[in-house]
């Protein structure tokens, strides 16, 4: 005859279990002074997503000044939340960068104005996409520094 294992011993492991999962739970998140970081982040991808689904391919129209100018605003009242020294300077280093390509945008749409059709792409092209790599790796610097 086969004996089963007494009934405390299923309710101790399945207390351990819970106590586990709990502590794991706990520990899991975030710290403290991420959670202005990851308000940032997240403040980011819904505005790209705003400003891709209002047709942010191409080069950016005068109408769609006002959606980038929300945005790098945004990003600058956001990195002021943060307090860690260290993700503070990331967190303002892109908030600069987003207002550095928000100010180049009328020199873009100057420079292809004056392009004939054909002609090698102009230099603020290269260097607006330049910020654009920056803003990218700041922002999966601040993303890496906060999962």
């Amino acid at each position: 005859m086969r004996r089963r294992p007494p009934r405390w011993t299923l309710t101790v492991l399945v207390l351990v279990l819970a106590a586990g999962y709990a502590i794991w739970s706990y520990f899991d998140k975030p710290p403290e002074k991420c959670k202005p970081v990851i308000e940032m982040l997240n403040y980011n991808k819904s505005q790209s997503q705003l400003i891709e689904s209002k047709g942010g391919t191409g080069t950016p129209t005068a109408n769609d000044d006002l959606m980038y100018q929300q945005w790098a605003d945004g990003l600058a009242e956001r990195s002021q939340k943060v307090t860690d020294p260290a993700l503070a300077a990331q967190a303002v280093q892109l908030a600069q960068l987003a207002n550095e390509f928000v100010t180049d945008l009328p020199k873009v749409r100057a420079e292809k104005d004056t392009r004939a059709p054909g002609a090698p792409a102009p230099v603020i092209v290269y260097q607006m996409q330049a910020l654009s790599d920056q803003i990218t790796a700041v922002t999966n610097q601040l993303s890496k520094a906060c999962s």
